[in-house]
């Protein structure tokens, strides 16, 4: 196994504040209310309920009473908070997490890793617990520091792919809590490459691909990334 230091963050949940915006600019402000339950599902609520009220959003709701009680502590001036049920088509395209079934929205957050390691793996030979998954062919493997303690979904192995260098690879075997591997067939990956899992403006893939992988809710995709995930807010007219 090949291993060095990266380049770059380890892992990172890029917000696109210009893209809330434009969301909300073709949702239109005034006319729904914009669900910030879950930490505005992994989002952040607090970024994005002040950049949403910029945009002209005087409307939020949160799921809970216990939510609502943190949330008034700074709530944006002119702004009301009610507690109702999560509507998931609202929010879905409020983030943009399929935009396919609003073809008006982008995706608000992009995830993204760096490679932290790079193996060579002969055909048939498995990978991680359980060896639940084998090489098709000889080729090499990446591995990428997100696992199911940063609430990167442990059923998403053998299911769902990430993109390296603009190629879909599988994610090959169970999840660990800090790592995963993804196979990049006969091309190796370079140690500190960028691997994205969804939010890249070019490709097709969604937080609603990963959802649709193995049967959940879209809105849970982004709201189970945890703490260990560093958001980094872009601002700006070319923010991407």
């Amino acid at each position: 196994m090949t291993l060095h230091t990266e380049r770059g963050p380890r892992r990172e949940a890029r917000i696109s504040l210009p893209q809330l915006f434009s969301n909300i600019a073709v949702l239109g402000a005034d006319a729904f209310t914009l669900d910030l339950s879950a930490d505005a599902f992994g989002h952040g609520a607090q970024r994005v309920a002040m950049a949403a009220a910029e945009s002209g959003v005087t409307s939020f709701s949160v799921r809970s009473d216990s939510e609502a009680a943190h949330f008034h502590d700074w709530l944006p001036t002119g702004t009301s908070l009610c507690v109702k049920s999560v509507d998931e088509q609202s929010v879905t395209h409020a983030y943009g997490l399929d935009p396919a079934r609003h073809r008006g929205t982008k995706p608000v957050m992009r995830l993204s890793a760096r490679v932290l390691a790079v193996k060579k793996i002969g055909a048939g030979a498995g990978v991680s617990y359980g060896y639940t998954w084998r090489a098709p062919d000889d080729g090499w493997l990446a591995l990428v520091p997100l696992g199911y303690g940063d609430g990167f979904v442990r059923a998403w192995g053998n299911q769902a792919s990430a993109q390296w260098q603009g190629i879909s690879c599988p994610m090959a075997g169970r999840v660990a809590m800090d790592a995963h591997s993804v196979y990049t067939g006969p091309q190796p990956a370079a140690v500190g490459d960028e691997v994205v899992y969804f939010g890249e403006r070019s490709s097709d893939v969604s937080a609603a691909t990963f959802a649709h992988a193995v049967g959940a809710p879209v809105v849970s995709v982004t709201a189970a990334l945890g703490s260990r995930i560093p958001r980094v807010y872009l601002e700006g007219v070319d923010a991407s």
